[in-house]
């Protein structure tokens, strides 16, 4: 580099400011599926597809927090009271913010046992939102900061200390958490404990890749403002231990989060607001045998026991056995004893065409022995014609989570993959489906193609399913149209956007059939 040279600067951007993007192709296909608005001003014709304003919204957490209630530990009520409580009460050290922020506690209108918080203020929010560095003055000496040229040159702030940490902690920032060390990839020098931190997300995608540990005057990558926090600990913390906290956040650049980990546990599960949607659609009922066939980490599930009070058999399935482990744990934390986990690829649970007196699913369990002493059960399958509900979420594309900085799908080949293997899944449920049983199949996902598209291929290639209307109780909006569905058939679904401007939530897909 030459001495006249402009040096390397990172770029710096608010949360206004980045761009959810998508490959040319994978935007293409997607905005298809959306209706297109048409602006015009003077000779300028701008061109919106809902698809934008979806994009738009991945980048901030939902403004309301949805707790699910486990009525197998306690009710609703109880449930307002404590969270109540909690949350009116001074929080503990290094996470109080100023001023206090403040939320409501109030139980969902049509859905029995969901309670949902909402933060009362969002103006620290906005100017977080907006601006690439805090605003204001801040007591950290800045003499010990970088030299005030360089540093403003390259975007950072002058008032506080900087740490950078990786996309997926960024977003569980952003979605409420504290950002713990294994987290932390970059940090100004001379961080402190208990000092006040501005906290950025770095960006991978199209930016070079950060060693860990590295030093703020090193860095030239592309991160976006996500919030201040409080260090836990000193810099030199951050990259020495491998476990722990090492920053906890105060403000965030996007709605408000309840501080709510460790909370009531057993008792609460926090859900987004369409997974809660899941269970109530399948509509169980005591004495049902149901199966989950993708049912890692177990939410879901957990809530179905929830609905028939434990009352019935709920057969957990999912191909990881770690990840079962792992749900059996959680089984037990929320009271659920009606849940038998097993490890096994569902698209691969049916077994040969019905017998005579084939064993039935208790049967099969029964006799079913574990491996490697984790008492996850190993399981070959279940004859047809053995579940009388069953419940599908099959691994999806994701395009619905929020919040969301950045998309991994590179190509709409990668993409439509998704449907394809979702389609293994239910030639192996509908089989296995009793007659007169019920199914529901969801995604966290907008794609269509992963979404009305599956529901009519069910429709179209197994003749014996029928399409059931979601409860009018039930939130959510209309399916899209141009995949063969009728009106009144779009109607009995139940699709999320994150740009609904009257539910404030992920995306999301949820229908339900009836095998007749």
């Amino acid at each position: 580099m030459g001495s006249n040279a402009t040096p390397e600067v990172p770029e710096v951007l608010s949360l206004s400011k980045l761009k959810v993007t998508l490959p040319q192709d994978v935007y293409n296909h997607l905005a298809r599926q959306y209706p297109t608005s048409r602006g015009v001003g003077g000779n300028v014709v701008e061109v919106t597809t809902d698809l934008d304003n979806i994009l738009e919204c991945m980048k901030t957490s939902p403004a309301e927090t949805c707790c699910r209630v486990n009525l197998l530990k306690t009710s609703v009520d109880e449930v307002i009271d404590a969270l109540k409580t909690h949350l009116s009460t001074k929080r503990e050290k290094n996470h109080e913010t100023s001023p206090k922020q403040e939320y409501s506690v109030q139980r969902h209108d049509t859905i029995k046992d969901l309670v949902i918080i909402r933060g009362l203020s969002s103006s620290s929010r906005d100017d977080l939102f907006r601006f690439s560095v805090p605003s204001g003055a801040h007591a950290t000496d800045k003499k010990e900061l970088l030299s005030g040229d360089v540093r403003r040159k390259k975007g950072w702030p002058m008032s506080h200390r900087v740490v950078i940490v990786d996309r997926f902690c960024a977003e569980a920032v952003l979605r409420g958490a504290h950002v713990f060390v294994k987290g932390i990839l970059c940090a100004d020098a001379g961080i402190k404990e208990e000092e006040e931190v501005a906290v950025y997300a770095h960006l991978s995608q199209n930016s070079r890749q950060v060693p860990r540990g590295l030093l703020l005057e090193h860095y030239f990558g592309k991160c976006a403002f996500l919030g201040i926090g409080r260090s836990c600990c000193k810099r030199s913390d951050y990259f020495a231990q491998s476990t722990g906290l090492g920053v906890a956040m105060v403000k965030l650049a996007g709605p408000p989060q309840p501080p709510l980990n460790a909370i009531l546990v057993g008792k609460i599960m926090l859900q987004n607001l369409p997974s809660v949607v899941v269970a109530h659609a399948l509509d169980p009922k005591e004495g049902d045998v149901i199966l989950d066939m993708c049912c890692a980490p177990g939410g879901k599930t957990a809530h179905v026991a929830s609905l028939i009070g434990n009352n019935g058999l709920i057969i957990a399935c999912d191909k990881g056995r770690k990840k079962m482990t792992q749900a059996r744990e959680f089984f037990h934390s929320m009271g659920a004893t009606c849940i038998v986990p097993i490890a096994a690829d569902s698209t691969k649970l049916l077994l040969a065409e019905a017998i005579d007196n084939a064993p039935r699913p208790k049967d099969i369990l029964e006799s079913a022995t574990s491996e490697n002493n984790d008492n996850i059960l190993k399981v070959n399958g279940f004859y047809p014609e053995s579940f009388d509900r069953i419940l599908l979420d099959p691994p999806c594309s994701a395009l619905g989570l929020r919040p969301k900085l950045q998309i991994d799908i590179n190509t709409t080949e990668e993409l439509l993959k998704h449907s394809e293997y979702q389609k293994q899944f239910i030639r192996c449920a509908i089989p296995l489906l009793k007659t007169g049983g019920t199914m529901t199949y969801s995604t966290c996902t907008i794609n269509q193609s992963e979404n009305e598209a599956i529901v009519s291929f069910i429709l179209s290639e197994f003749p014996c399913m029928k399409l059931l209307p979601i409860p009018d109780y039930l939130p959510g909006l209309p399916a899209l149209t141009g995949v063969g569905l009728s009106d009144e058939e779009r109607h009995m679904i139940r699709r999320f956007d994150p740009c609904d401007k009257n539910i404030d939530s992920m995306g999301f897909f949820v229908a339900k059939f009836y095998k007749q």
